[in-house]
């Protein structure tokens, strides 16, 4: 066979695996979401085809993209948005409070690159997936040294090959504000029924204050304003003790 022709096949085979990685990246970042072509980002693809970004650098390029902030952030705020990026970018969910508020409190203080490149340039995701491996759901089966509550909260938040990461209800919310775990098929209150829940949050703050104010509080939010409630709180620089219903 000649030279030229071998060339050409090689290139084209180059070419088709690339263009998998980059469907993959695509769907495991954004979710399955279906994006239009002016959603998608040509400058990352492009230079990830031509060997000057590896995988890491392709993945971290589409969660630091104008596309994933609107879809994720924009249209449902720091607490959904930290829950995603964990399943996104980490396959697995928040393993407690603290760590989701770390991040929402980074995003807040240091901007949204900062916490994007959190995930994709930590120890967890090079140990995970190192610098070639499309991320992907680790949730699927037990870790080594994860908690049964994390394995199960992954689980709740795994829609499948086929579904998108479209509700912008937080599916972790109770069970991570609370540290309990969260029931194999649990689903977010329906419609009919989220506003007739009412749940206390507990939490404390270092400063209170007023003379008549204490340092732990009790504040009561319905399901349809838990999530700004925590955030709320969160941005006071508050830790969140419990969420219970009333």
């Amino acid at each position: 066979m000649p030279e030229a022709t071998i060339a050409t096949a090689d290139a084209s085979l180059r070419q088709e695996s690339a263009q998998a990685i980059i469907r993959a990246a695509y769907r495991q970042v954004f979710g399955n979401a279906h994006l239009m072509e002016e959603d998608r980002s040509a400058t990352a693809e492009s230079l990830y085809i031509n060997g000057d970004l590896n995988v890491q650098g392709l993945v971290t390029a589409l969660a630091l993209s104008d596309s994933y902030r609107r879809l994720f952030l924009d249209k449902n705020g720091p607490y959904r948005f930290v829950e995603l990026n964990f399943k996104h970018l980490l396959g697995r969910a928040p393993r407690n409070q603290a760590e989701v508020s770390e991040h929402v409190q980074r995003l807040a203080n240091e901007g949204y690159e900062a916490e994007i490149n959190s995930y994709t340039f930590s120890v967890e995701y090079i140990d995970a997936f190192g610098l070639d491996d499309v991320p992907n759901m680790r949730g699927s089966q037990s870790q080594i040294g994860e908690s049964n509550a994390t394995y199960v909260r992954s689980k709740a938040i795994g829609n499948g090959f086929a579904g998108f990461d479209g509700s912008h209800q937080s599916v972790l919310l109770s069970s991570i504000g609370t540290g309990t775990a969260l029931f194999a098929g649990s689903k977010v209150p329906g419609p009919g029924n989220r506003d007739s829940k009412r749940y206390a949050i507990t939490w404390t703050t270092a400063n209170p204050v007023g003379m008549r104010r204490r340092s732990v509080q009790t504040s009561i939010a319905p399901y349809s304003s838990l999530t700004t409630a925590i955030q709320g709180i969160q941005k006071r620089g508050g830790r969140i003790l419990s969420v219970a219903n009333t």
